[in-house]
């Protein structure tokens, strides 16, 4: 493990495509950070190459990915903010700011936003010891300098840059167009001041809330542009014409109350010098077009850039950092050669080798000549995009049929033919695509996207290899874990995924190839797939050494839950096993029958008194403890029960649905148990065989059932373990992806970052979800809707019943809230026979507080006094019987009156979440959605597809839980 004192300092900047934030990038380098960027453009091209900077892409309006690492520094740009008012209150807050502060837990976030001057502002910045925000606000003015993109509306920095415009102009035009009558303010900031601004601010100990970052005091763009002639003039021998647009003088904009002097930083660059390195940097390296492309070909820049941020020492804070950069302060991943080292030739001599052409050698076969080598080429072009498909194709066969080292051999080979395709295609194509430029561009992005795809599995082959062998050191009776290296597949896994979300991009910008559009979304498609399941294996890696307890013993509580016969949380718990780790090896797996260990309780604890009335239990064990509809109690009161039973503790618990173990086998295939006369069980008879060995024939003491279940879980263990047998592991990552959003698997435990992990992903199942609270209307009006059954029949009932939900929510004249929901169960049991029979449901209807029944249908009852209701924290609870005998359907209706209204004046938005009951499977969901005349909708999950409706429903099924936010607006 690297000590403290060797630690690279991660930092995220987002909206890193722009100037500012590539030139940022670049300086973080310079200073041996490892540098995460979010926003591609052509500016970081120079930057992939390099060892410590990671592009990454995901929406920033959206919570950060999980797979994200913990950063150190937070940079964000806020390229777009025309105003600073969303800055002034924590309630104004932009979504991209809430959701990184959210994301990075109180690291250090700067937000880097443009210098505006309105009045709002002003006051704002004269008061700034008084706000209390979690993060840094840098204002920067406007940004200028060499490297700068010059077309128009290139990201430059944060803002409109008023000052970058001008200066395009002049370097591409012969004339300089002054908006405002030329009383616009300026407030020139040289790029080298800045970014010597930021890491100075950034890495102190302390700074002000409120930092302004510009190189002098404000200027008139009159004046400035006065300078902007004189300096091409000086340096590129231009005449620029001067021009005025705007019909009358505005305002001039206020001097802002901060001064040059008062800075918490010293500026070097006055606007003369910088223009004169500006335009000297464009005819130096004769870059007068549009999209200039930082580059290394010219180390002047980047020179300056390392010498003005190795002027100054890093403050104390970052001091355990220092020693790295003392040995190595500016890595070069590409060296430079000296042109002293390089051989002068004359020009004259290589003009006079070259052939002159013979009078026979006519036009004609010139032209023969090179129609047939770009023949060739085409030929050897199409031959390489087979040879890339085929080669990609047969590699994808291979890892999911688990032959790692094929599928590394397959995947290099893709990548090459792609890759050659790629650069012949560019020459190939270019005549075209003067004709159809979006059809070719889209081709090549395809092709590069392909490249880049095999190059990400070709990482993930390199890390799978490595954590094989871990999982084999991990499961093996050998105590000895040396050679257990869980730093190196993490860092390959995280290359493929970052290449394979830069795939996924390309392959986005190329669908407007609308004759291979096909292909390209079958590609996207693949491309997502992996990286989903790059990003889990990613995930689970950097988690083994907690979950194994490396360097102590861990013992988990394995529940096996039959959810034939339906309990809130998840099914009547008829097994239970332990996973037992002793200094991050696995030490033994366990099942045995739950009444080995119930028949053990000595305390007397009463029973729910549903339990008591309809089964005659006055007892309440551990096999019937998990009766809250939320994980989180059960998870607490099993590892309770099991204390008292066993006396021994554990350090998490697991719950496992029978659905599981049925979606397991159908991936992996049969297994035969050799303890069972070599019986194959299947996902399809695993139903009938279990109630077979469980029941038929049982008497006290009898051991079939717990010697059945046993013996099924060491085999598929024993199957999924086999080193040999990679496929084994990347079924059961995905089928316990599916499980765990579709709760047949539900997790609990102690370690904290186990713990914040399962949370953070909703994995250990509160009733409401964490993330969704019933009673905060602050961003739109909350809805929701928890069903939880419990069979209290003493049968598999659930094994042959069907479920449909309907749910109707009627908006009210002064934009109230009126729920109907109805449930209309099926019982397919053709007999009273056991494992069949009638539907013995106790059901609870989980819904916003306060919530007021009006309504009530029970099949032929309707008696309002049939049902009980209970509150609890921000949810009100109504609770009823519901018989449903064999061949034979019954409907359950609830109406309710929500004591809330859409907000319309400001926040119209309604927003339903419902979360489905573990145990539970693809119940058919129908939503209806009834606007009053005066209203209508606007959009449905932020699409504006049903914009206009006033009625709309939508069917859905409830395989994980759903979420509705429909925005309303008035006609």
């Amino acid at each position: 493990m690297d000590s403290s004192a060797q630690k690279k300092i991660k930092v995220l900047i987002t909206n890193a495509g722009s100037y500012l934030g590539a030139t940022l990038a670049d300086s973080l380098l310079l200073q041996n950070c490892e540098v995460f960027a979010q926003g591609n453009s052509p500016l970081l091209s120079p930057l992939l190459g390099k060892t410590y900077f990671t592009l990454l892409e995901f929406n920033i309006g959206q919570p950060l990915p999980s797979y994200l690492p913990n950063f150190d520094l937070v940079f964000h740009l806020d390229l777009l903010s025309k105003n600073q008012e969303q800055f002034l209150t924590g309630a104004h807050l932009s979504p991209q700011i809430r959701n990184i502060i959210l994301g990075m837990k109180g690291k250090k976030v700067f937000v880097l936003a443009p210098l505006l001057t309105n009045s709002d502002f002003l006051d704002y910045l004269g008061h700034e010891e008084e706000t209390k925000e979690p993060f840094k606000l840098f204002l920067i003015g406007d940004l200028y300098g060499p490297k700068m993109p010059l077309s128009p509306g290139a990201e430059i920095g944060p803002g409109q840059n008023v000052l970058a415009g001008l200066i395009s102009q002049a370097l591409t035009t012969d004339k300089i167009i002054l908006p405002n009558e030329g009383l616009k303010m300026i407030y020139p900031a040289y790029i080298t001041d800045v970014i010597f601004a930021i890491n100075k601010l950034a890495f102190g100990q302390e700074c002000k809330n409120v930092q302004a970052i510009v190189s002098e005091d404000p200027k008139t763009s009159l004046s400035v542009a006065y300078e902007i002639q004189n300096t091409a003039s000086f340096v590129a021998g231009r005449q620029l014409d001067l021009f005025f647009s705007g019909s009358s003088p505005q305002r001039v904009d206020p001097e802002p109350i901060f001064k040059v002097h008062e800075l918490d930083f010293l500026p070097k660059v006055k606007l003369a010098e910088g223009l004169k390195k500006t335009f000297e940097y464009y005819r130096e390296s004769g870059k007068t077009h549009p999209q200039f492309i930082l580059s290394e070909k010219t180390p002047s820049f980047r020179a300056e850039m390392k010498r003005i941020l190795s002027e100054e020492k890093r403050p104390t804070a970052f001091r355990p950092w220092e020693s790295i950069v003392e040995k190595k302060r500016f890595p070069q991943d590409i060296q430079e050669i000296p042109t002293s080292r390089l051989p002068k030739v004359n020009p004259k001599f290589l003009i006079s080798k070259i052939p002159h052409a013979n009078s026979r050698f006519r036009l004609k076969n010139i032209c023969l000549l090179i129609f047939v080598i770009l023949l060739l080429i085409f030929a050897k072009t199409t031959f390489d995009i087979y040879r890339g498909v085929t080669n990609f194709k047969n590699a994808q066969k291979a890892l999911y049929s688990g032959d790692l080292k094929k599928t590394q051999d397959k995947a290099q080979k893709a990548q090459k033919a792609f890759g050659a395709a790629y650069n012949k295609s560019k020459i190939l194509t270019a005549p075209i695509g003067l004709i159809f430029p979006k059809q070719i561009k889209s081709l090549n992005l395809s092709l590069s996207s392909a490249s880049i795809g095999a190059s990400s599995l070709v990482y993930f082959v390199q890390a799978s290899q490595v954590l094989v062998h871990d999982f084999s050191i991990i499961t093996s009776k050998d105590t000895n874990t040396s050679g257990l290296d869980l730093e190196s597949p993490a860092a390959d896994f995280r290359r493929s995924l970052f290449y394979s979300s830069y795939a996924r991009s390309q392959a986005k910008q190329a669908e407007n190839a609308i004759f291979l559009k096909p292909r390209i979304e079958n590609l996207e498609n693949s491309l997502e797939d992996f990286g989903s399941m790059t990003s889990s294996i990613l995930e689970l890696t950097n988690l083994v050494n907690d979950l194994t307890g490396a360097g102590s013993a861990k013992t988990y509580l394995v529940l096996l839950q039959n959810n034939n016969e339906l309990r809130p949380g998840g099914g009547f718990i008829g097994n239970f096993g332990t996973i037992e780790f002793d200094q991050g090896k696995l030490k033994n797996i366990t099942v045995e029958d739950i009444y080995t260990i119930d028949g053990q309780l000595k305390e007397k604890i009463q029973p729910p008194k549903q339990l008591a009335e309809k089964i005659g239990i006055d007892q309440l064990y551990l096999r019937d403890s998990n009766w809250s509809p939320d994980f989180t109690l059960n998870a607490a009161t099993a590892r309770d029960f099991f204390k008292k039973e066993t006396g021994k503790s554990v350090d998490g618990v697991i719950a496992i649905n029978l659905t599981f173990i049925q979606n397991l086998l159908e991936k992996l295939g049969p297994v035969k148990l050799e303890d069972f006369k070599n019986e194959e069980i299947t996902a399809q008879n695993l139903f009938d065989r279990g109630q077979y060995w469980s029941e038929v024939g049982f008497f006290p003491g009898s051991t079939n059932k717990r010697d059945f279940f046993g013996a099924l879980s060491r085999t598929l263990v024993a199957k999924i373990l086999d080193g040999k047998n990679f496929s084994s592991w990347l079924t059961l990552i995905q089928v316990t992806k599916n499980a765990l959003a579709e709760k047949d698997l539900m997790l609990t435990f102690d370690n904290p970052n186990l713990a914040t992990f399962i949370a953070t992903h909703g994995w250990n199942q509160p009733v409401p979800p964490a993330d969704f609270n019933p009673t905060d209307d602050t961003t739109g009006t909350r809805d929701f809707l928890a069903l939880s059954e419990a069979n209290l029949g003493a049968n598999k009932a659930n094994h042959f019943l069907e479920r449909k939900l309907a749910y109707e929510m009627t908006i009210g004249r002064d934009a109230d809230l009126i729920a109907k929901l109805t449930i209309t169960y099926t019982n397919n049991s053709q007999a009273e026979t056991w494992p069949a029979g009638k539907y013995v449901n106790f059901l609870r209807v989980c819904v916003p507080f306060a919530a007021d029944l009006y309504e009530f249908k029970n099949g032929d009852n309707s008696d309002l006094k049939s049902f009980e209701v209970t509150t609890s924290g921000s949810l009100t609870t109504f609770a009823t019987y519901v018989e449903v005998p064999i061949k034979s359907t019954r409907q359950v209706s609830f109406a309710y009156r929500i004591p809330k209204n859409i907000k319309l004046e400001k926040t119209p938005y309604y927003h339903l979440y419902v979360q489905k009951q573990p145990g539970t499977g693809q119940d058919p969901f129908e939503f209806t959605f009834n606007l009053p005349a005066y209203l209508k909708v606007k959009s449905v999950n932020q699409d504006p597809k049903l914009s206009g409706s006033q009625n709309l429903t939508v069917k859905t099924d409830l395989a994980t839980d759903r979420e509705f936010e429909i925005e309303v607006a008035k006609k």
